[in-house]
């Protein structure tokens, strides 16, 4: 295996950070888990192949388990097969990288890209933002270590981070990533509460970031009785745009657990949503987000920068409401896991005036319900 998998001592110390362990479960919470999974990559294409330079994400997996039984340091604890996949999750690449106790390890998706893929290869991981190419896609990974016979009871020991850095220019964003945590039923899992993936490992038994999960979890937390009902009457996804600029931008990464096909030849998911100023003013819009990952840019359903009205926008929020679609919601789409991010750019003549943000997008739930 070509070894590109690089330590990069300028993040060092912003990886020592390990959230509460109380788990939530359906919820990418920040808890160690056993699956880590990079929702969205983004990559400059134009530097693709000049060292240091344009946008890059990387990907950073902490071991957190330890030493478990006769494993010691430096030895191999367990094993990551991770896959590259594009936007509408066609297998691109993979390999695996081994790991140790208390290990770090820090992925550069630039450098995968660049180390395993031509450039024709490529051409399926392409996007245009803002009238710049860039590649896209996300990664999944599996870990050997939940059937390693040293463990014993839950087999979550990593935790990841996600940066979306172009230094050179003065961007530098990064947030937690999701890691699907171990839900078998000996853990106390309900079912609505984990699916089975099969895996080079093994079957595994890991919780969803959807619906239902989420609902079992929310009167779980409330301390009330479980209804029988196995889909939800509505998902939402909120997330938060700020323009400082005509110079800037808001681009929102929407990952799902599946592409929507409304036929052989065509991928359609239509989606009514609003969009609020920060006085409060709203308009409806319909954008379409038909593939596992997709990137919704603020600035398409704007007018144009200095246009007045909401061509002067500087900030706002969005409601997407899955239950507002062409589909029905009841016969399956609630069972769809969702992931979103708000990446939030300012730029300028000077790279020392520009910033970057990256947050996670809020969630809501509806009510559980027996569907149909």
């Amino acid at each position: 295996m070509k070894k590109i998998f690089i330590v990069l001592a300028v993040m060092a110390a912003l990886m020592f950070s390990v959230a509460p362990s109380q788990a939530l479960n359906s919820m990418p919470d920040d808890v160690p888990g056993l699956n880590p999974l990079l929702p969205f990559f983004l990559v400059d294409k134009a530097n693709l192949r000049v060292g240091g330079v344009g946008l890059d994400t990387l990907f950073v997996i902490q071991e957190v388990g330890g030493q478990v039984g006769t494993v010691k340091h430096g030895i191999t604890k367990g094993a990551l097969h991770w896959v590259v996949r594009n936007y509408k999750s066609a297998e691109i690449v993979n390999d695996t990288i081994g790991y140790t106790p208390d290990d770090v390890i820090a992925i550069s998706v630039k450098d995968i890209l660049a180390t395993y893929l031509s450039d024709p290869e490529l051409t399926g991981l392409e996007i245009s933002l803002n009238g710049k190419t860039y590649y896209t896609g996300y990664m999944d990974f599996e870990n050997s270590w939940y059937v390693d016979a040293d463990r014993t009871g839950s087999a979550n020991n990593l935790v990841a981070f996600m940066y979306v850095i172009d230094l050179p220019n003065g961007w530098a964003a990064s947030t937690t990533a999701p890691v699907y945590e171990d839900a078998t039923a000996a853990l106390g899992f309900d079912a609505r509460q984990r699916f089975s993936k099969s895996t080079d490992y093994g079957t595994y038994y890991l919780e969803p970031f959807n619906g239902p999960a989420y609902a079992v979890s929310d009167l779980r937390e409330k301390g009330q009785s479980l209804p029988s009902g196995t889909t939800v009457d509505s998902f939402r996804l909120l997330p938060r745009y700020y323009l400082k600029d005509c110079n800037a931008q808001t681009w929102i990464p929407i990952w799902s657990s599946d592409n929507k096909v409304t036929s052989t030849s065509a991928y359609s998911f239509p989606l009514t949503i609003y969009v609020y100023d920060n006085d409060e003013d709203v308009m409806s819009k319909t954008i379409n987000i038909p593939y596992e990952l997709n990137w919704f840019d603020i600035r398409t359903v704007l007018p144009a920068c200095g246009t007045g009205g909401w061509g002067d926008v500087k900030g706002g929020w969005i409601d997407m409401n899955m239950a507002r679609t062409t589909a029905t919601w009841a016969s399956g789409l609630d069972n769809t896991q969702w992931l979103a991010y708000s990446y939030q750019t300012a730029s300028s003549a000077s790279a020392s005036a520009n910033w970057s943000v990256l947050t996670a997008v809020h969630r809501e739930v509806g009510t559980l319900c027996s569907g149909s």
